[in-house]
């Protein structure tokens, strides 16, 4: 009976778990990824002045520490697994429908836009966007061709989903051995880049080892660990997190004098510790992620806290809209940092157009990857990554003197679509959804073949077909009472 009784509350702790849904978690994710986009806008030259380690710097070091918790509660709701149960298929299968899919369709999305924005000449897109002369290896740990900030963690991410089984079943197994364990794999990756590239980078070799380190998950374990350690308790004063208030302030303290004194630690003038994100950074995060856990309201009731909550769901995706919106700013402008020093206040307005561009469009492919209907799935996406691109291109070639017609056709078309989607709410007829998007295609062809490879005096060649299928478009819609 007893037995009996034990088993149930077995069970109804494990149901429990699976449908727990933590709104302080969205909260962070919603916040760190405004500050992702903060970052890759606002250079060093100002970031330097403003202390950004202990807040802006954050952003990275949090989601690591959230990938861990979420990788171990997630796991923990599907109860006690063997470690090859916890490798199964149906695993797999979800990480790449969530994951690697929408990176892939990124991937081919933007090539085929910095292509179009080099003139098709794929080796100087990728010398310029990246860093010059750096070298194809970087496309063998999935640095896109057409670079955009952000990129980097990519690989991590991937990384990721292939040792958290393991990292989890250790962590069911011998806890605190497991999560020093991360701490001395991370130590021994940085001992690898000491004795690897010494004082400074003297040779792309040094260059390109330093990038696989820095593009490993290894490289940042124990920030994963502390997440998953906090996914068995997560209570600020328990008794299993009372080192965090011994490492905290270790961690506060280093990231004090690194950011307003200059200190690094160093062996002979040689780095001890490479990059903004080590052990020495992510407790400091980590105990931010325990004070949000422990004080911030864990549902969301209101409809801001829900919009917030939407956010905080479709950070890869603003992740990955954002890479490809920075990617075409670089390839314009030759930077991504749009506010440098001297300040312009002018730019903030810059910044906040990014951050509601950037999020809007996120949560738009967001909601795209939910959709059960793979034929519509796949008509949004055409109309998705043609529509973001040029709308961007518009306000690129509105700088100058000549803007392609069928460009100015294909955002009408945007707006247009913004119009039906919140003011007549109502889902397009496939078959009409079709048409449209065909209408929309043809209008992108017609840039291409205007800007590549036609004279601007030629535009009305572009407007005759476009015309025709716009007439028929519009007759076969309103025949169908659309």
């Amino acid at each position: 009976m007893n037995d009996k009784i034990f088993q149930d509350i077995e069970q109804d702790d494990k149901v429990s778990l699976r449908k727990t849904n933590f709104f302080q978690i969205d909260f962070l994710k919603a916040l760190m990824i405004i500050l992702v986009i903060f970052d890759h806008f606002v250079s060093w030259n100002i970031k330097n002045e403003i202390g950004v380690a202990l807040w802006e710097r954050i952003s990275i070091p949090v989601f690591l520490v959230l990938l861990g918790f979420n990788l171990g509660h997630s796991f923990r709701g599907q109860g006690d697994l063997s470690l090859k149960q916890l490798y199964s298929w149906s695993y797999f299968k979800k990480k790449i429908t969530r994951y690697i899919i929408p990176f892939l369709i990124l991937y081919l999305a933007s090539t085929f836009i910095g292509l179009f924005m080099y003139g098709f000449d794929f080796i100087l897109m990728y010398d310029t966007q990246y860093y010059p002369n750096h070298g194809i290896i970087n496309l063998y740990y999935l640095i896109m061709p057409f670079w955009g900030p952000g990129n980097w963690f990519i690989p991590v991410l991937f990384q990721s989903i292939l040792i958290a089984p393991l990292l989890y079943w250790g962590f069911t197994k011998r806890p605190v051995i497991s999560l020093i364990l991360t701490f001395a794999i991370e130590i021994a990756m940085q001992a690898i880049g000491f004795f690897m590239i010494g004082e400074a980078f003297t040779s792309w070799e040094e260059v390109h080892i330093f990038s696989l380190l820095s593009n490993s998950i290894l490289f940042y374990l124990s920030a994963v660990g502390l997440g998953m350690w906090f996914s068995f308790g997560h209570k600020i004063k328990d008794k299993r997190n009372r080192f965090m208030w011994i490492l905290f302030p270790i961690s506060l303290a280093y990231l004090i004098i690194y950011q307003f004194f200059d200190f690094r630690l160093r062996l002979d003038a040689t780095p001890l510790l490479r990059g903004d994100y080590n052990f020495m950074v992510f407790p400091y995060s980590a105990f931010l992620v325990l004070l949000a856990l422990q004080f911030l309201p864990n549902t969301s009731n209101t409809r801001i806290l829900k919009t917030i909550k939407l956010i905080g769901k479709s950070t890869y995706h603003i992740l990955l809209t954002q890479i490809l919106g920075y990617g075409m700013i670089t390839a314009w402008w030759g930077t991504h940092y749009g506010l440098d020093a001297p300040f312009d206040p002018s730019d903030i307005i810059d910044l906040i157009v990014l951050w509601i561009t950037f999020i809007w469009l996120g949560i738009i492919w967001y909601k795209i990857d939910h959709q059960k209907d793979l034929a519509r799935r796949i008509l949004y996406y055409l109309n998705f990554f043609i529509i973001f691109p040029c709308f961007f291109l518009l306000t690129f070639w509105l700088q100058g003197f000549w803007v392609p017609i069928s460009l100015i056709v294909v955002n009408l078309y945007g707006i247009a679509a913004i119009i039906i989607h919140f003011i007549i709410k109502k889902p397009i007829n496939i078959r009409v959804l079709t048409l449209w998007t065909g209408f929309l295609v043809l209008s992108f062809i017609s840039v291409i073949l205007q800007v590549e490879i036609f004279l601007p005096s030629d535009f009305w060649i572009f407007l005759i077909p476009m015309g025709i299928y716009l007439v028929f478009a519009l007759y076969y819609t309103i025949s169908h009472k659309y």
